[in-house]
């Protein structure tokens, strides 16, 4: 009983270890009472100059420390806590804490002078009791912990150069029942059986006055700070860890094996009021031989080191949800293998290592992270009531410099900031691929399919070079969301628009597809607004330009297939924007037309119900006039380079063919301002949907798997046969349900106006000949429906 005594008043006393050590005064006395155990009443105020921690010589300081008053600075935090022994031995401990403050100033590492990672708080009030018994997993020597706690008025923020972002109005419930701990074969074991809570984050707010520190309003204006959203949600978790000491460098240090299962989670994003919500989560994950050192990068930079062994896991988000009437998008499963694997010839690990300064032009406050990571396996599975489709073989890898900095809008140096939360990309390179599509389940056949991704600029397959940076800012277009400013330069990069898969069975191989080789894009963004909406998911850009250079289009291998030539795509917008709104192509007419399946049929028609689930996003591309060389909208092709002395093409020696200065219309002065409007731009609704659909045979015999049927004969899936399908002439009521899935797309494009100023010939000699003044199309309005499905 003594030993467990011990134990509970050193947990009690932990947050004045390190104040310095003084007598208790008669007034500090008079508040300890002791009938039926002990009462401690205390206002708590504590400063150091530094707190130390070491790791095989080398050192990172927590400075400025301060626990106190959150309301008041230099105040004291209130504190009542409570304890007791029951006649089991088990010492219960009940505590009060009152308007707390925690905070490190800066966090510095030795070596590493002049710059820091920037400062944390955080504030809170909290409430609860925990219960010590003797006796752990594992016999009497270890431990067993009952707790249970609600925190209110909590902030947790992250300061840099006098600006900072934090998480405004927490609160936090939380009940952990039958936590053990133990030690055993050199490891602390930790069993946590049921961990259930849940949570809310009023507001996540950003402040560019330095004066503002965990304020809600600013301090000058008395303004309510600028939000990005709320957060909310709760969770029911299970967890075994094991911490054993020993670094990946040197003998000290630490290592932690973590597995953990989700049993329930629900989270939801609010903007506004609107909610993107993702429900009932379940799944688990493996944390193995995780590492964390004080050491050195692979540039020789000191740093706080987290390197992994692999990391598993799969995660199932039954229903997302998006807008403001509940309707769902879908189901969301992704299962995933973080471990060392080898990419383009080149072997990469999961490692981040935690450096101090940021941007180096943002101030010496802010954080660097040298980066290497090796996604070795992934599946994304969407589904759609009840059918699914499988993004088969993602693979991602990287490794390079990430930085953040929490920034003012204003000009320091040759560098342009704006407020917000900066992530900043040094000599990063990094790619990604997938193997393709399986439409049904992981056991389906491979398939392409992956090209519909295009529409929305996401590539089969890319590999590239990156640096810049995002700024994400508080609030939207109104009220609460995101405002995103962007400047990126991607080099020598090599994206698919057509891409084979990377492994038909037999190991993996180099891809073959369509390339856009040897591309260098320049990206910018200005004032682009994401927000959730009562419809959906909507993101608006204020001004983009971007200049998008591709040295060669190759067909088959990325390096050395055959080239198409140089293509050069500049872009200029205004006002574009996109929306994701739940809910596909809905009942709808395949080959025919007519509002219902009588009227379908009759015109020849297949009438098809494909739910109220889905994805419809809708796109409307602004392109504006030309303002400058940089910023246009013009294509330009060229082909005959001469060769340099390295044998690759010089650009700018060839022959070109330049569209130039291209811009939408509404076809006129609509609105009487004296300048023709462009509002309606170019507009694109895509509406997803997996669903199953009619496939017919395109030739007499047996098709790739052997399987034989005659030309227009139609595949029905039937798992009793060997290949999983068969082909049948008339198919039946029955064979009709059989039908194979498909990743099935309606689409609409339509613009009012598109203008082309000049269509001009280069010659790299005589220059510039124009072969067309003037060209304009209107009035466009086209629709498809497009089914991927298993090609036989």
């Amino acid at each position: 009983m003594q030993s467990v005594f011990a134990y509970g008043v050193l947990v009690a006393w932990l947050p004045m270890a390190q104040a310095e050590m003084q007598s208790l005064a008669e007034s500090d006395m008079a508040a300890i009472s002791g009938q039926g155990g002990i009462t401690m009443e205390m206002d708590l105020g504590v400063t150091a100059d530094s707190i130390s921690y070491f790791d095989d010589g080398n050192g990172i300081y927590l400075e400025n420390f301060r626990i106190g008053s959150a309301s008041t600075p230099g105040g004291e935090a209130h504190h009542v806590i409570k304890l007791d022994i029951d006649e089991d031995a088990s010492l219960n401990l009940d505590y009060l804490v009152e308007d707390r403050r925690i905070e490190f100033g800066d966090i510095r590492l030795a070596g590493a002078p002049g710059v820091s990672m920037g400062g944390i708080f955080f504030d809170h009030s909290v409430e609860g009791g925990l219960k010590i018994s003797p006796g752990g997993a594992l016999g009497g020597n270890g431990f067993t912990f009952d707790s249970a706690f609600t925190m209110t008025g909590g902030r947790l923020g992250y300061r840099t150069n006098g600006n900072e972002v934090f998480l405004d109005d927490i609160t936090l419930d939380v009940e952990a029942l039958g936590v053990t701990l133990d030690v055993s074969g050199g490891a602390v074991l930790l069993e946590a059986p049921s961990v259930v809570g849940s949570y809310s984050v009023g507001a996540i707010r950003y402040s560019n006055n330095p004066l503002n520190h965990g304020n809600s309003n600013d301090v000058t204006t008395g303004q309510l700070l600028a939000s990005y959203g709320s957060l909310s949600g709760d969770f029911d978790l299970s967890s075994h860890t094991e911490i054993r000491a020993g670094g990946r460098d040197g003998v000290q240090g630490l290592r932690v094996d973590n597995q953990t299962t989700i049993n329930s989670a629900n989270f939801i994003y609010r903007d506004d009021g609107n909610a993107l919500a993702l429900l009932g989560i379940t799944g688990s994950y493996v944390i193995n031989d995780l590492r964390l050192d004080i050491t050195q990068d692979w540039q020789g930079r000191n740093a706080l080191g987290f390197t992994l062994g692999s990391l598993s896991g799969d995660i199932n988000i039954n229903r997302i949800e998006m807008g403001g009437n509940g309707k769902s998008i879908g189901q969301l499963n992704v299962s995933f293998l973080f471990e060392d694997h080898v990419f383009n010839g080149r072997s990469y690990t999961n490692a981040v290592y935690l450096q101090g300064g940021g941007h180096q032009d943002a101030g010496t406050q802010g954080l660097r992270l040298a980066t290497e990571w090796s996604l070795s396996q992934a599946d994304l599975s969407y589904t759609d009531n009840g059918n699914g489709v499988v993004f088969s073989g993602l693979q991602s890898w990287g490794h390079g410099d990430v930085t953040i900095n929490v920034t003012r809008a204003g000009n320091i140096g040759t560098t342009e900031f704006f407020d917000g939360i900066r992530i900043g990309f040094d000599d990063l390179e990094a790619g990604y691929r997938m193997n393709g599509l399986r439409v049904g389940d992981e056991d389906a056949p491979l398939q392409g399919g992956t090209e519909l991704l295009l529409a929305m600029g996401v590539y089969p397959a890319y590999d590239f070079k990156v640096d810049g940076h995002i700024t994400l800012g508080a609030g939207g277009a109104s009220g609460e969301g995101l405002t995103i400013n962007s400047d990126i330069q991607i080099r020598d990069g090599h994206a698919a628009l057509i891409s084979a898969p990377y492994d038909e069975g037999t190991g993996e191989i180099p891809q073959k597809g369509l390339w856009a080789s040897d591309l260098n894009y320049d990206i910018h963004v200005r004032d682009m607004t994401v927000d959730v909406t009562d419809d959906g998911f909507a993101v608006i850009k204020g001004e983009a330009w971007s200049t998008m250079d591709i040295g060669n289009l190759r067909i088959g291998d990325k390096d050395s297939g055959g080239s198409f030539g140089r293509f050069v795509v500049q872009n200029y917008e205004k006002g574009s924007s996109m929306t994701i709104v739940p809910g596909g192509a809905g009942n709808l007419c395949v080959g025919g037309s007519g509002a219902d399946a009588i009227a379908c049929g009759a015109s020849g028609g297949r009438w098809e119900m494909r739910g109220d689930e889905g994805i419809t996003i809708k796109m409307k591309q602004v392109f504006a006039k030309a303002v400058s060389d940089t910023r246009k909208n013009a294509f330009t092709w060229e082909t005959n380079r001469e060769l340099g002395g390295d044998g690759q093409p010089v650009n700018d020696t060839g022959m070109k063919v330049v569209l130039n200065d291209i811009y939408t219309g509404d076809g006129g002065d609509i609105d009487g301002d004296g300048i023709d409007d462009n509002t309606f731009g170019i507009q694109t609704d895509l509406s997803v949907d997996v669903y199953q659909t009619r496939v017919v045979k395109k030739s007499d015999g047996p098709d790739s798997a052997g399987v034989v049927g005659n030309r227009g004969d139609e595949i029905i899936m039937d798992a009793s046969t060997a290949a999983g399908y068969r082909y049948v002439a008339s198919p039946t009521s029955a064979d009709i349900d059989s039908r194979p899935l498909g990743f099935a797309v309606q689409a609409r494009a339509q613009f009012k106006e598109l203008s082309i100023n000049n269509v001009d010939l280069v010659h790299p000699v005589g220059g510039a000949q124009t072969a067309i003044y003037g060209a304009k199309l209107q009035n466009f309005d086209i629709r498809a429906n497009l089914t991927a499905t298993p090609i036989q």
